[in-house]
């Protein structure tokens, strides 16, 4: 077993989800004028979910082109995929956002509150896009060893042990998978 764990995203995806949460909850705490220290840690842990959130959605799309996909799977990983590249994008917006309003020096009077605002709307983005994740894992097995195992890919005649026809069992994601 080597550092760096195989598939790297189960590893991976708490660090934007956490990153983010603390990251808004250091801003409201901010908010009280014997904080306002704690902006600068804010906007370094927004700014690092933007880059984990980068990181998360590359291991995402590796694992999903290795990964065996249940059938009843399929539209909740296309769902996950879709919210985790939305996320993503509106992590590396706040994070732009956060460092314009601050290097400008424009982070004061209701603009911080405008801010948080739309930083716990993104958390939230990314906190649904885990629960989406660990649905696919705690109710469809997905990414897990018994079902990775559970069938080989499809074959056209020969070989050992059961065949798979096509459009029957799971399905290894990649070209031509939905998600």
């Amino acid at each position: 077993m080597g550092l760096i764990p195989d598939p790297l995203h189960p590893a991976i995806v708490h660090f934007p989800i956490a990153l983010s949460l603390v990251a808004v909850l250091l801003e409201l705490v901010a908010r009280h004028r014997r904080a306002r220290t704690l902006e600068g840690a804010a906007a370094f842990l927004i700014a690092l979910a933007a880059v984990a959130s980068v990181v998360t959605v590359v291991t995402g799309n590796a694992a999903h082109d290795e990964a065996v996909v249940p059938p009843a799977a399929a539209a909740l990983l296309a769902r996950h995929e879709e919210v985790g590249e939305l996320a993503m994008w509106l992590l590396l917006a706040l994070a732009a956002v956060r460092l314009v309003l601050g290097r400008r020096g424009w982070f004061k009077g209701v603009v911080p509150w405008i801010y948080l605002a739309g930083a716990a709307l993104v958390a939230s983005v990314v906190g649904y896009n885990g629960y989406l994740g660990g649905k696919m894992v705690f109710d469809h097995g997905l990414g897990t060893a018994p079902v990775q195992r559970s069938t080989a890919p499809a074959r056209v005649g020969g070989g050992s042990g059961p065949a798979t026809m096509p459009g029957e069992g799971p399905q290894r994601g990649g070209a031509g998978s939905s998600g």
